[in-house]
């Protein structure tokens, strides 16, 4: 009998053994498709990841394609490619009026006004915007730089759009922004931003009342871009953005800041200071023509000391060749400056932001030869010069020029642009005659700091020796003034990520 039950318990234990072997295999079969499945979507979340990254990066290329072909010193700028793209400077892109950026790969067409459902790539978001789609006859595309390049695929963005900006449209939906605080969004006028205020801020300018934007405010602009890659992702992106200038103007072709003026003119005829825009004898300015109505001062002060310092330097026999404002000559006249040069504190300020967006800085003294040779007519720069600088051999440059110790030149030297002598505030003519160069545009002169760089509280005295003659002098030019305060870059002022239904 003990056997029998015996048998019986190996039995029943041979059966639970069986039965957990199962259900061990059970769990561990489980536990393997669990991790078969945590992989595959971990694998499909990291594939999401990874299109999702390439589709948002290759939106921002678009944007900054964009960003970076406003700039008219780009080598890749608009207008170089095809001329009147973009309004130059000071001339506003009007209300309706589109700029695209097309980036097809291969022989795929890439049509954003095309709204159909067929259509891969419509712009279904500037609607959204505007209140309307935008019309052929107002619509302009040029081709993106990156298809340029052969072999090499570039960016898979398929178009970006440049448009100008209203409070409905800033928003980059149907809500808008109420910018001027007026209880509307308006939707007719256009958005300016004016660096000219503390803070910086964006405002409206109502044209239709006649009004015009101060000259501290630049157009604001929007640039909006696809991207669809391979595997559906799709991302759209905006960027509102501004010119980054400089806010500089000039009530005479050679202004002075400074409460005592040391002012050695020169004694050859040919030497003039002219402050009818235009005179002299400049390259031209390409889209720019002078107006000769302009008269601004020949010489300006910004203290009655100054005036009287200037007029007892000019030699008795070179009266007349210092003409501006007024008709009498010389033309020395008391003038005011805008808030970026109206004191030492300001003045430095400005040179600190010229600074931050020059082509070329030099921290020392220097001379023509350091100075870049790209720069040309068709190509001015910013150059700061920390120190000395003294120009020679036939020399000219274009653009923007700081100079903030002394600034020395003969009579075959010249500049088209501006010439900012701020800092020690002298300038000294290193020749004896001779020479027929010239300086077209604008030149101020101030002394700012002491001997130890300490800023002071008004402008100090100033010496200006040209008693050696030479060159034909100075002449005001609004076209070279405007061509050296060319943006240096355009600024981000917002950025947002939109949803993109095609």
């Amino acid at each position: 009998m003990n056997r029998s039950l015996h048998r019986i318990t190996k039995k029943q234990e041979a059966g639970v053994a069986l039965f957990l072997a199962i259900l061990a295999l059970l769990v561990i079969s489980l536990v393997g498709l669990s991790m078969l499945s945590a992989s595959s979507t971990e694998s499909s979340l990291a594939g999401n990841y990874r299109t999702y990254t390439v589709a948002y990066y290759a939106a921002m290329a678009g944007l900054e394609e964009g960003r970076g072909r406003l700039v008219p010193r780009n080598p890749n700028y608009f207008n170089k490619s095809l001329a009147g793209f973009i309004p130059n400077q000071g001339t506003p892109l009007a209300l309706g009026q589109v700029r695209y950026i097309l980036n097809p790969s291969g022989a795929e067409a890439v049509a954003p006004l095309n709204l159909a459902a067929n259509n891969t790539y419509p712009d279904n978001q500037y609607a959204s915007e505007f209140g309307a789609n935008p019309l052929a006859a107002n619509t302009q595309t040029i081709t993106s730089m990156s298809t340029l390049v052969p072999g090499i695929t570039g960016p898979l963005y398929k178009w970006v759009r440049i448009t100008p900006v209203t409070e409905r449209s800033l928003t980059g939906d149907a809500i808008g922004r109420d910018v001027n605080g007026d209880g509307v969004i308006d939707d007719t006028n256009l958005l300016y931003y004016d660096s000219g205020v503390n803070p910086a801020t964006m405002i409206v300018v109502n044209t239709s009342t006649g009004a015009v934007p101060p000259p501290t405010a630049q157009q604001v602009y929007k640039i909006t871009a696809l991207a669809v890659v391979p595997g559906g992702s799709e991302k759209l992106l905006q960027y509102t953005v501004a010119p980054r200038t400089v806010n500089l103007s000039f009530p005479s072709a050679l202004t002075f800041g400074a409460n005592n003026i040391t002012f050695n003119g020169a004694s050859s005829n040919p030497y003039n200071v002219n402050g009818q825009d235009g005179s002299g004898n400049p390259p031209a300015v390409p889209g720019c023509t002078p107006n000769p109505n302009n008269l601004m001062n020949a010489v300006g002060a910004t203290t009655t000391n100054g005036v009287n310092g200037i007029t007892a330097g000019i030699p008795g026999n070179r009266i007349a060749n210092y003409i501006g404002a007024g008709g009498s000559t010389p033309n020395v006249g008391l003038v005011s400056l805008t808030n970026s040069l109206s004191t030492p504190a300001s003045a430095y300020q400005t040179i600190q932001n010229i600074t931050q967006a020059a082509d070329l800085v030099i921290n020392g003294n220097a001379t023509q030869a350091n100075l870049p040779a790209a720069m040309s007519v068709n190509n001015p720069m910013t150059v700061v010069v920390n120190g000395n600088f003294s120009m020679s051999g036939n020399f000219t440059g274009y653009g923007l020029l700081v100079v903030t110790g002394n600034f020395s030149y003969s009579g075959s030297d010249g500049w088209r642009g501006i010439v900012l002598v701020i800092g020690d505030g002298t300038t000294t003519f290193t020749g004896q005659g001779g020479g027929n160069n010239e300086f077209d545009g604008a030149m101020f002169v101030a002394s700012i700091w002491d001997a130890n760089h300490n800023l002071l509280p008004a402008f100090g005295s100033v010496n200006y020796d040209i008693s050696g003659g030479g060159g034909n002098g100075i002449f005001f030019n609004s076209c070279w003034v405007n061509n050296a305060l060319q943006p240096s870059t355009y600024q981000v002022l917002s950025f947002r990520e939109i949803p993109y239904n095609d």
